[in-house]
């Protein structure tokens, strides 16, 4: 199960990380892929303070994922980060910020690692740390 766990956190990390390499090196051509049109030079700095964010925070968790159950904490953030990104890629879709056809791939996509990272979360072995660290 923790192996399992381990690949996941590692696969769905490098996702991020090409993400995020794809914000700072190529926003236009991802915009365009995804049928947005150009905006403002502007965007094209937050796209890649975000592509750091993203590297930044997928690293980390591809370095917790080594030993999942000392870095808990990491593995229960790439869970939050998943399942809110889910909430935020569909509450932009029914408010109209996007189509489906911008934001689907990502709603499938952080879905699947969601449910997979909360179905290989080490519930007990977690329980069983925080008791000993008190």
């Amino acid at each position: 199960m923790i192996k399992a766990l381990k690949v996941v956190m590692i696969v769905w990390a490098a996702l991020g990380i090409l993400l995020g390499l794809a914000y700072i090196f190529a926003p236009e051509q991802l915009g365009a892929m995804s049928g947005y049109a150009p905006g403002p030079a502007y965007v094209l700095y937050f796209l890649a303070m975000l592509g750091i964010c993203y590297i930044v925070g997928s690293a980390f968790i591809i370095i917790a994922a080594q030993d999942p159950l000392r870095n808990i904490l990491w593995v229960q953030f790439a869970i939050a980060g998943a399942i809110l990104a889910v909430i935020i890629e569909v509450y932009s879709l029914l408010r109209g910020f996007v189509t489906f056809e911008q934001v689907g791939t990502g709603i499938i996509v952080d879905a699947v690692f969601a449910v997979a990272l909360l179905a290989l979360y080490p519930y007990r072995a977690a329980r069983i740390g925080a008791r000993r660290r008190r």
